[in-house]
């Protein structure tokens, strides 16, 4: 059974994703209170895609699930775009080293020690430096991997998996994300993340009652998640919280409060079960494409405004949402024009 709602669920993921990460380009950052707390209800959107992507998994894949035709599928149309746009990234990166050292005027070793201390593989597995938002590619696939154990995980008894996600979510709360840079972030992400995908594959399961229970109360659920995101920015915590995995930094409240905005936005938009949303449902479809194109748009700005010595007004909230329409409007038109182009490789090419 399709659920609209989830489909507009998952078109107000990627806004938030690509909000969050059009700040530096548009030079904002919040300097109040009440600015930190937006900034921290902004960031952290990678917590709603996984807890849809666990949804999903449950609602579409369980009954009739075949590992070797899922893992077939997760490679050709989100592996495969993965690989073809960062390929993209890595040679522009090989290129701007060479460009440096041959144009500089000192002698080429620093040249050739900047280009051998290159990792391709490191590249590829971290999805960093590429585009922004790539690292959530090698993580997410080692979780469609470990398929098989989510199917089993899903025949516990209901006490058995809540306790299970209940221990995880607390040592992901202390253990926090990782840092994007490091070769073992990847499957640091996987172990902070996985919580959150067997609880979107729960609230799946056990839909009918979690509307039923929590009909008319996501009022609550939204004014508890802005009373968190209030508190971190009053203690001085803004944004995601990355570390390594045994230095104790506190508790990631911003995981607590995005399990909280994905059961928030679950109960908020059933009400809109049976209506038809043409512009969310548009974002929805074409929310792999966005996600692949919108970190290409952001280093384009930013290289451009590199090249013009330029930089915008500081903390103008005009210019960051205008920047972050523009990103999201020439990812969505470029998605749709592959489509249009390529009607039978798009999603070989932009996942969508």
């Amino acid at each position: 059974m399709y659920i609209n709602s989830i489909n507009y669920f998952r078109g107000i993921a990627i806004i938030f994703i690509v909000f969050g990460h059009s700040l530096g380009i548009a030079n904002f950052s919040y300097s109040t209170i009440i600015g930190n707390t937006i900034f921290n209800l902004t960031l952290g959107g990678t917590s709603l895609f996984v807890f849809i992507s666990g949804f999903l998994f449950h609602h579409i894949f369980y009954v009739n699930f075949e590992f070797k035709r899922f893992m077939v599928k997760k490679i050709k149309y989100v592996l495969f775009p993965y690989l073809i746009l960062s390929t993209f990234s890595i040679l522009y990166l090989l290129l701007r080293i060479t460009i440096d050292g041959l144009l500089s005027l000192n002698t080429t070793s620093p040249f050739y020690e900047k280009l051998s201390s290159i990792s391709i593989f490191r590249l590829y597995l971290t999805g960093t430096p590429n585009f922004v938002g790539y690292w959530y590619i090698p993580f997410i696939m080692i979780v469609f991997v470990m398929s098989p154990f989510f199917i089993r995980f899903i025949k516990l008894n209901i006490r058995i998996k809540l306790l299970i996600v209940f221990f995880m979510l607390i040592c992901s709360a202390f253990m926090h994300r990782g840092i994007e840079e490091n070769i073992y972030s990847v499957f640091q992400n996987v172990l902070f993340f996985t919580p959150v995908y067997l609880l979107g594959m729960i609230l799946s399961e056990k839909k009918d009652i979690v509307y039923f229970k929590f009909k008319g109360k996501d009022i609550h659920l939204l004014i508890l998640i802005i009373c968190i995101a209030l508190f971190q920015a009053y203690i001085g915590r803004f944004g995601n919280y990355e570390k390594d995995p045994f230095f104790f930094n506190g508790v990631d409240l911003m995981l607590v409060q995005k399990i909280l905005l994905c059961l928030f936005f679950m109960i908020f938009l059933y009400r809109f079960e049976n209506s038809k949303n043409n512009l969310l449902d548009i974002i929805a479809t074409n929310s792999f494409g966005i996600y692949f194109l919108h970190g290409i748009f952001i280093t384009i700005i930013a290289q451009i405004k590199v090249m013009l010595d330029f930089s915008f007004t500081s903390n103008s909230f005009t210019i960051y949402l205008l920047i972050t329409l523009l990103v999201f409007s020439l990812s969505l038109i470029t998605t749709i024009f592959i489509k249009r182009t390529f009607p039978n490789y798009s999603r070989y090419l932009v996942g969508s």
